[in-house]
């Protein structure tokens, strides 16, 4: 696959997900703040070392009867998120000046390659349902989100 591409794909799916982060961080603002507190939120929340299956765990504590598909679909999109962020050396079978490009590697299964396309049209088809449910939780909880 073209490397531009990949490349827009990978920006488009880790600024998506960067939204839907965001989201959660809200919630948990909302939750145990009843607002949106931005000294929480930087300091706390945003810390590089605040780890996203952290906040999904949380996620799980405020909804005990949160959607079990949506939270599986939101794993998911964490995993397809992880694919773009961290897999994109290619490996050569062979030196073949024929063969223009390698294989990224699938690391649950290295007989396999890592299909970009694929992973992003799933990202995609499952981005909309997750944050349109998560905006639902932050509106049940009181929250407010505004659109520019």
């Amino acid at each position: 696959m073209d490397k531009d591409k990949i490349s827009k794909y990978r920006a488009d799916v880790i600024e998506s997900f960067i939204n839907i982060e965001t989201l959660i961080n809200a919630i948990i603002c909302q939750r145990y703040f009843k607002k949106v507190t931005m000294d929480f939120y930087f300091e706390v929340l945003y810390d590089e070392y605040f780890s996203f299956g952290l906040k999904r765990r949380i996620l799980e504590k405020i909804f005990k009867d949160i959607d079990s598909q949506k939270l599986q679909d939101l794993n998911r999109l964490n995993t397809i998120r992880n694919y773009f962020a961290h897999y994109n050396q290619e490996f050569f079978e062979a030196l073949d000046k024929e063969k223009k490009a390698g294989k990224v590697i699938n690391p649950r299964n290295i007989k396999s390659e890592i299909v970009f396309k694929r992973l992003y049209a799933e990202f995609k088809s499952k981005e909309g349902g997750v944050e349109e449910y998560l905006s639902t939780l932050h509106q049940a909880l009181g929250g407010v989100l505004f659109k520019e």
